[in-house]
């Protein structure tokens, strides 16, 4: 697995009383020149590794002796300086599997394993501690002037990358940093892609439709984070009217999978208004694709009812209702907007229990 390589240097720590299995893990990935595999006998001799070493992933038995698998595993998930290492438990054994998990930890694999299964596995939790790392990053970066800097620009398309890629539900903790304004932030992607699953599903839209319209709803508002932040308040300037461009910008050079087709029409397209008002194109009617047509709807019911960093005032439910019928033909698709208004109750049910 070439892939591998992607990175600069990993260091992989092996804990395991078995010289055969330590030998094996290491024969496993020594055709990487970038990585290196460390090897603990026990749990205690990992800890100590550990106060020297700077590890990137844990291979941990369980059977061992002076300090088994789960004593070891409790004692690096209640650390702080370790938790967030990922560790992968060498167990084929159910019991085993359930306590681990909810001891924390992030995977399994059972002895004998496939040298490429491990290869894979131990690849996708390095791209998922990338892509947790680049978080931290992008949510700094929307924070200062670097907003709209190329560094920015190349790490939420590579977050957006490894998420596609690897986990889906990843898009989801991108999602909510754009929604930054309040305690619901943490539920803004899950909120948003609900309201877009029920709105697919009245417009009978297939399942696969349905469950990328989901996803979308995490990157479809991406391009605020290379919007500065002070024009990030005002939603009526200019600054703040180009983010569904630079939000196509972050995916535009992306393999074009059915979901990012589909998030760069919703991207896009999502703030154009029915009559032809809207930005950044000033699309009307069915110029508008289907799928920015939902999105649009459920956005601004969205940004009525929930905090949002350019609108933090917000009305109920029902006083949103009274707005939302008012765009009908203006904003939006009048036949659109019926089925959303008939069916109005399942996504006041959505805010109120997301929210």
């Amino acid at each position: 697995m070439k892939a591998l390589e992607e990175f600069d240097k990993i260091i992989i720590l092996s804990i395991d009383d078995d010289e055969f299995n330590q030998a094996l893990a290491s024969s496993i990935f020594e055709e990487f020149e970038n990585v290196t595999v460390l090897e603990a006998g026990h749990g205690k001799e990992a800890l100590e590794m550990l106060e020297t070493e700077v590890v990137d992933i844990i291979l941990l038995d369980i059977l061992m002796p002076i300090m088994d698998g789960i004593e070891t595993l409790k004692i690096l998930k209640s650390n702080p300086e370790y938790k967030s290492i990922p560790v992968i438990v060498v167990t084929s054994k159910e019991d085993e599997k359930r306590t681990t998990y909810q001891l924390g930890a992030n995977d399994f694999i059972s002895k004998p394993y496939s040298p490429e299964e491990l290869k894979l596995r131990v690849f996708n939790h390095l791209r998922i501690q990338y892509f947790c790392d680049l978080l931290y990053d992008i949510k700094d970066d929307a924070q200062s002037k670097d907003a709209t800097s190329e560094h920015q620009l190349c790490d939420l398309r590579k977050a957006v990358e490894i998420a596609i890629g690897s986990q889906r539900k990843l898009l989801e903790k991108l999602g909510n940093i754009a929604h930054e304004n309040s305690d619901i932030q943490e539920k803004a992607s899950a909120r948003l892609g609900e309201y877009a699953k029920t709105m697919a599903k009245l417009c009978g839209l297939n399942s696969k439709e349905i469950d990328n319209i989901y996803y979308c709803m995490s990157i479809y508002d991406i391009g605020l984070l290379r919007v500065p932040k002070e024009d990030r308040i005002n939603s009526q300037s200019a600054t703040f009217k180009e983010y569904p461009t630079l939000g196509l910008s972050v995916v535009e050079d992306l393999e074009e999978t059915t979901l990012i087709k589909m998030a760069k029409q919703v991207i896009i397209a999502h703030q154009e208004n029915w009559d032809g008002s809207g930005y950044p194109y000033g699309l009307k009617e069915d110029e508008i694709p289907i799928y920015a047509q939902i999105v649009s709807i459920i956005n601004f019911y969205d940004e009525l009812t929930t905090p949002r960093i350019y609108s933090p005032q917000t009305i109920s439910s029902e006083e949103a209702l009274d707005i939302i019928k008012r765009e009908k033909g203006v904003k939006f698709d009048p036949k659109l907007l019926e089925l959303f208004i008939n069916n109005f109750e399942l996504f006041r049910d959505i805010k109120n229990r997301l929210s």
